[in-house]
């Protein structure tokens, strides 16, 4: 069943809603014309949305971050979508240049990301942020009520931009069913309790019907943040807090990819061709070729797995010449001090393996700090030899999958940190320790001579057990549908892993 289907029988007659920090159109102005034109921001959720959205006819409401957005609003900050069909309203939050720095940048990024990906050393707590992030919490709620009226809702809130959004909402409107979706790591009290409102976090995610994470490890780690900053009573059993309003269940629900969308990029028509364009590109020498795509976060283990490489060539110098690696690392939140040292670090320690190890006809690293779209990233995963990904710590990691997904050939081998969520589900991968680049290096160093049997049985098991994006939206809409009529909620197949 698709995602309209599945929301339709689900929680039926009611009007769907979602809610995000980033909107999926965007309208800006072209540099060079000046004409208005639409952007569609990347993102397998967006993209999984929009049609559930446009046979729905809901409503998605966003913060409107395109300099050109406001141009085509009406006098209710809406505007219609898609541009070129339009079938749902778009609602769209104008934020100041104090709100980006103090809700985004400030609490939303520096206080709750660093606190859940358990870097506590770069958490900066400011008290003017947390007030602006609950005003402008509190706008996405208003937004989301407007956008509801008094009709029958379903409201879908994303993310930890979002945390206390719900409890706005339930306060307004007691017949709206609410969820929400943690796509971060939810760390264990001992950390959370770090961020001086973490109550009033807990608090807002406890007002959603539904509240889900990837894994049975953020679960639990949850329902101990309620219990120890609460002190409420909470069922570990069933996963569940019983409110007097209302029960918020707990579960676990990894997210996916589109699958069939990377595999149709992987295996275009010209796709030989394509590929041998990048071979020639980036292995011109009939090199082995890696992989690695991350944004420039300090989560993603970029230094660690530079550091392998190092260790890598140094240790196996049969493999300078002969194994050349691609790391696409997307720039981030270059506002924050963190982010701006880091990427000036991994520009760095690139340009220092190059120096060591490069020669006239080879260049080890290949260090691409520009978004790639999603048709060319398929062709360059079936292209690479292994693909490593070192997060430090990760929620999921959808690369894993787009990686295994586009590997219609069967050869390559996938190198996946055991901090990644992901790691869970895909048995098959080489686990990986990237606080151990060492270990890394000779990880690689057997990768790379893997027999080609080997590399096809681990795909094979790897391909064969992936859910898509449509799997999660059709369990997380059962699961809401049984929330919302007030019945025992099910555990999702993730809730049975442990």
């Amino acid at each position: 069943m698709h995602g309209p289907e599945k929301f339709s029988e689900s929680l039926p007659n009611r009007r769907f809603v979602v809610v995000s920090n980033r909107e999926p159109y965007e309208h800006i102005y072209d540099d060079r014309s000046g004409e208005l034109t639409v952007r569609r921001p990347a993102g397998g959720l967006t993209s999984a949305l929009d049609p559930i959205l446009q046979a729905t006819e809901g409503d998605w409401v966003a913060w409107g971050s395109g300099d050109g957005d406001f141009d085509v609003c009406d006098e209710q900050s809406r505007v219609r979508v898609p541009p070129e069909n339009p079938r749902y309203w778009l609602y769209r939050l104008e934020l100041d240049q104090r709100d980006i720095e103090e809700y985004y940048l400030g609490y939303a990024n520096q206080v709750l990301w660093p606190l859940c990906h358990i870097r506590p050393e770069l958490t900066r707590i400011r008290a003017r942020q947390w007030a602006r992030y609950e005003a402008v919490n509190r706008r996405f709620a208003e937004a989301a009520l407007r956008a509801v009226g008094d009709q029958p809702a379903a409201i879908w809130f994303q993310d930890y931009h979002l945390a206390v959004a719900p409890r706005f909402t339930r306060e307004k409107n007691r017949t709206a069913t609410l969820a929400q979706f943690w796509h971060i790591p939810f760390p264990p009290p001992e950390v959370f309790r770090i961020a001086t409102r973490a109550p009033l976090i807990v608090q807002g995610l406890l007002a959603n019907d539904l509240l889900g994470f990837h894994l049975p490890t953020y679960v639990a780690n949850f329902l101990r943040c309620v219990q120890q900053e609460l002190q409420i009573k909470v069922d570990f059993e069933r996963r569940c807090v019983e409110l007097p309003t209302h029960t918020c269940w707990v579960r676990a629900l990894p997210i996916s990819i589109d699958v069939d969308e990377y595999r149709r990029a992987a295996t275009v028509p010209d796709a030989q061709a394509r590929m041998a364009r990048l071979r020639r590109r980036f292995a011109p020498n009939g090199e082995r070729l890696g992989i690695g795509v991350d944004r420039m976060d300090y989560s993603k283990g970029l230094e660690e797995k530079l550091k392998a490489l190092d260790f890598l060539w140094d240790r196996h110098p049969e493999w300078r010449e002969q194994l050349t690696f691609v790391q696409v690392a997307v720039p981030s939140r270059t506002d924050i001090e963190a982010y701006d040292r880091l990427s000036d670090k991994v520009g760095r320690m690139a340009w220092a393996l190059n120096e060591r190890y490069g020669t006239d006809k080879w260049t080890p690293v290949h260090l691409i700090t520009e978004s790639i779209p999603s048709e060319r990233l398929a062709l360059l995963y079936r292209t690479a030899d292994i693909c490593v990904i070192s997060s430090l710590q990760d929620g999921m990691n959808l690369v894993a999958k787009e990686f295994v997904t586009s590997q219609t050939d069967k050869a390559g081998v996938l190198l996946l940190s055991k901090f990644a969520g992901a790691i869970e589900e895909m048995e098959g991968c080489v686990a990986i320790n990237p606080y151990d680049p060492e270990d890394l290096s000779e990880l690689m160093h057997r990768a790379l001579h893997m027999p080609l049997e080997e590399r096809r049985a681990r795909l094979t098991e790897l391909q064969m057990s992936m859910r898509t994006i449509y799997d999660w939206l059709e369990e997380t809409f059962t699961l809401w549908g049984a929330a919302a009529r007030k019945e025992e909620v099910p555990f999702s197949i993730a809730d049975r892993w442990r």
